[in-house]
């Protein structure tokens, strides 16, 4: 595979929540790139999207260092932060549940592992098209995929909203769906929380492909507060460059 120089932005807004539930972890170094957008209630849904992103990336490095597979890696790295989210939300009540959505990017020899559980999508962006790596688990999404209404009715379904399954669901049977590419130079990885994916389109990312990564992002968030997304906005966007360009530092946690 190409060596590439990668680079990274990342930004989040509390919007006009009381408070910010989103969390996102941007490490080019090691390589693993997440947001979370957290759910429960006060600071419950802090708690959750912060151990999503505390546990996930440790568990990545760790695994991966141990030679783990990828693919394996991600879900073991997944499972574990579901199972601390269940066991720190015991007691509360079913309809406060604490749990969290995760989109996960981690780059492994010649590929890049993408895995979601909730509705923070992944978006890739190559040669002039924009493509949705992650499947929404919302029950409207699911009724669209089996045909039993339109992408439309999705849309507007009193449904789109409510998840199926997420980190720190108690009947989520399976773990996450895992899609492996292998970047190419100038591609560009999105990963957002829907505050932020239900605001902009496609031609909002095909517009933004040549612009720094951290400027992008925060241009992103911008735009999806000022069409009027109510919720936190959080976006994480990944370059992969062919060539040396702009260094790539770690950005805080946030």
């Amino acid at each position: 595979m190409a060596e590439f120089v990668v680079r990274v932005g990342g930004h989040t807004a509390q919007g006009k929540r009381s408070n910010n539930e989103d969390c996102f972890v941007v490490d080019p170094h090691r390589h693993v790139f997440l947001v979370a957008d957290g759910m429960g209630g006060q600071d419950k849904g802090e708690e959750a999207s912060r151990l999503a992103a505390d546990i996930i990336p440790r568990e990545i490095c760790s695994r991966l260092a141990a030679q783990e597979q990828g693919p394996e890696a991600v879900r073991h790295a997944m499972d574990q932060a579901h199972r601390a989210i269940l066991e720190a939300g015991k007691g509360m009540s079913s309809t406060k549940r604490m749990g969290t959505t995760a989109v996960l990017a981690v780059q492994c020899h010649d590929r890049v592992y993408v895995a979601g559980v909730g509705d923070s999508p992944a978006f890739l962006v190559r040669q002039g098209k924009v493509e949705q790596l992650t499947v929404d688990h919302t029950v409207a999404d699911a009724l669209a995929r089996n045909g039993a209404i339109t992408p439309d009715q999705a849309k507007a379904s009193p449904f789109r909203n409510v998840l199926y399954k997420f980190l720190g669901c108690a009947e989520m049977a399976d773990g996450p769906d895992i899609r492996p590419f292998e970047p190419q130079a100038g591609d560009r990885l999105i990963l957002a929380s829907d505050g932020l994916s239900g605001f902009i389109t496609p031609a909002d990312l095909l517009a933004g492909v040549d612009r720094p990564p951290q400027q992008w992002a925060e241009e992103l968030v911008a735009l999806a507060l000022a069409r009027g997304s109510n919720d936190n906005v959080t976006c994480v966007v990944v370059a992969f460059e062919a060539e040396s360009g702009p260094g790539s530092g770690v950005l805080p946690q946030t």
